[in-house]
């Protein structure tokens, strides 16, 4: 479904704190700040909160761009064009990770990280995240990789471990 069409006209949008649509994925929480029929489909804005040790795997994008404001906390960022293995980001770091190159992190504190992402295009992003936090309502929040890598697969997204 292509959510861009659904959009008449574009207009200015805002998120106040506390506001927007809110999803549990696999044990991560995301509220949508912008979502991708407020602008056209060009941009999803999603504020997550990881819990320690939790994630996102490897993986690549075939379609959007997505980019890593850390709000709070600290995570860890794995991926191409590092220049080491991984790169510890603290509350007020940015991470862009352009379609094509594999990229991937995980809550390094002890305290929930909370990060600003940021997708562009958006709308196959966010109706990837409809599909999981469907299958996490469904099934909790440990479903199998190689159904996230399946759905995931389906909006051009490539887990590394499906590679």
């Amino acid at each position: 479904m292509n959510m861009a069409s659904k959009t008449a006209a574009l207009t200015n949008a805002f998120s106040l704190p506390g506001e927007g649509r809110g999803e549990a994925i696999m044990g991560v929480t995301q509220i949508y700040k912008l979502e991708a029929q407020r602008s056209g489909g060009s941009l999803v804005c999603v504020e997550i909160t990881v819990p320690p040790g939790e994630g996102i795997p490897l993986h690549t994008h075939r379609d959007e761009d997505e980019s890593f404001h850390v709000i709070a906390g600290r995570v860890t960022i794995e991926g191409d064009d590092l220049p080491a293995a991984s790169v510890a980001l603290d509350a007020g770091s940015l991470f862009h990770g352009p379609r094509g190159r594999r990229h991937g992190f995980r809550c390094a504190g002890t305290e929930a990280a909370k990060i600003l992402v940021l997708i562009t295009p958006g709308t196959g992003s966010q109706e990837m995240f409809g599909r999981l936090a469907e299958l996490t309502r469904l099934h909790g929040t440990k479903l199998a990789p190689a159904l996230v890598a399946e759905v995931a697969r389906d909006y051009g997204i490539t887990l590394a471990a499906a590679a």
